[in-house]
């Protein structure tokens, strides 16, 4: 248990905004499109524009984080229950629990990987990232998926299929 004032490693996580180029104009704020008769027009990205403030070359994207940080114990809760004491940690209106607090930066680090492996695990089985289609049904989206991991087998087999011919061709 650490007291009032004790410096300590917080495995500190979560998620944070990150500012990333746009995928579509990669900064430039615009697009060329090519019409059909071959002339060019070009035109303010569309991908990086949020309401009428015009394109911003850049995106914002959810990312998380771990990351030990040094920090100053500044309160102390423990919670009596029947399980036994439950200690809690203050850091200004940060609260710290104890199986995130430790005496060296090494063991915060490990912490930290742990925890930022279980919230991607996470993540990818929330249903939101799990359906392709938010507005159709579960078993519409499996049989989606059926399909699409069958088409890319296919896919899959025919290339192997002709780098081995093209194996075969060469010297």
């Amino acid at each position: 248990m650490y007291n009032v004032g004790a410096n300590v490693w917080w495995a500190k996580c979560g998620n944070r905004d990150v500012k990333k180029p746009c995928p579509v104009c990669f900064g430039k704020k615009q697009v060329t499109l090519i019409l059909g008769n071959d002339d060019t027009v070009i035109l303010p990205c569309n991908y990086c524009m949020r309401g009428y403030e015009g394109p911003f070359g850049y995106i914002e994207e959810s990312e998380f984080f771990a990351e030990p940080e040094y920090v100053l114990i500044t309160g102390v809760e423990i919670e009596k229950t029947f399980d036994g004491d439950k200690i809690k940690y203050r850091y200004g209106s940060y609260i710290l629990y104890e199986n995130r607090v430790f005496d060296n930066k090494e063991d915060a680090l490990i912490c930290c990987d742990g925890i930022k492996k279980q919230l991607e695990i996470d993540q990818q089985k929330r249903a939101d990232h799990i359906k392709t289609n938010k507005n159709k049904s579960y078993s519409w989206n499996a049989g989606y998926h059926l399909k699409e991991a069958k088409r890319y087998e296919k896919k899959a087999k025919y290339h192997r299929d002709m780098a081995k011919i093209c194996k075969g061709k060469a010297r």
